[in-house]
């Protein structure tokens, strides 16, 4: 009797082809870009990641009509402007996510800081945007934006690069099951259509999001755009396990938090 659990090898090979290549279409993407504390900066990015000549931050709320790996969902990025052996990136610090299948695929496959959300992007009469991620009950990221009226610039292709560390918990809580590697994922998108606004970028006060700790010094650009994107990745170098825990638990909420909670005398 054949199961869905173990598959034959035509599925492997298909499987694997959509790991080696994902795709996401019809995006819709609202967009901040800031800067931050130079000082702030260079104290999140973990080794052997270095500061950018500039401290910005890149936040984006936005919404997938389809893909070929997860389906459609809604998703979130906040992005902090890195170097890697000379080449400009960026190292991603949050990622929330509207559904469990987005959650998993990302977060095993290129270790992305995912989480669970609710997320919405709303527009209003195709000039004013509202971009918003809750998560347990907080707003911890509110972007307004409005756009020149029938504003509509035509953009094009471009690279990005943006670095994650992958790594699993040893299960005896002694450290890492083996070394963390930082891993590059590079995204290859095709913007259709691009509008350039005002706004403004609201991050709110949450113990398992700490995103109010970087601080928004001003607001550098605004944009709505719609595209596609399709992603690659590679093993870009081994990481110092030693070196890289302290930063290990920026992914998780703050366990400490469940940790310290009473026991019900009742149940």
């Amino acid at each position: 009797m054949k199961t869905r659990f173990v598959k034959e090898p035509a599925e492997v090979r298909r499987i694997l082809s959509v790991v080696a290549a994902p795709s996401f279409r019809g995006i819709r993407s609202l967009n901040v870009t800031f800067e931050t504390d130079p000082a702030v900066a260079a104290e999140l990015l973990p080794p052997p990641l270095a500061p950018a000549s500039e401290a910005l931050v890149m936040v984006s709320i936005y919404d997938v009509a389809q893909s070929n790996c997860v389906g459609p969902f809604r998703g979130a990025s906040v992005d902090l402007a890195c170097r890697f052996e000379g080449q400009e990136g960026l190292y991603c610090l949050a990622m929330p996510m509207s559904t469990d299948t987005a959650v998993i695929f990302g977060r095993e496959l290129y270790a992305e800081p995912k989480k669970l959300a609710d997320i919405r992007l709303d527009e209003f009469g195709g000039v004013h945007l509202r971009g918003t991620v809750t998560r347990r009950g907080i707003a911890i990221i509110e972007v307004r934006a409005q756009l020149p009226d029938g504003a509509r610039d035509v953009a094009g292709a471009r690279e990005q690069r943006r670095y994650h560390f992958k790594f699993l918990p040893a299960a005896d809580g002694s450290g890492f099951a083996a070394s963390p590697e930082l891993i590059e994922v590079t995204h290859h998108t095709t913007t259709s259509r691009l509008a350039r606004g005002t706004g403004t970028l609201i991050f709110r006060e949450s113990g398992h999001d700490p995103l109010i700790d970087i601080p928004v010094l001003s607001v550098t650009g605004v944009t709505y755009s719609e595209g596609d994107t399709h992603t690659t990745a590679r093993l870009a170098a081994p990481v110092d396990p030693e070196a890289f825990l302290p930063y290990a638990f920026g992914k998780v909420d703050d366990l400490t938090v469940w940790a310290d909670l009473p026991v019900p005398l009742e149940r």
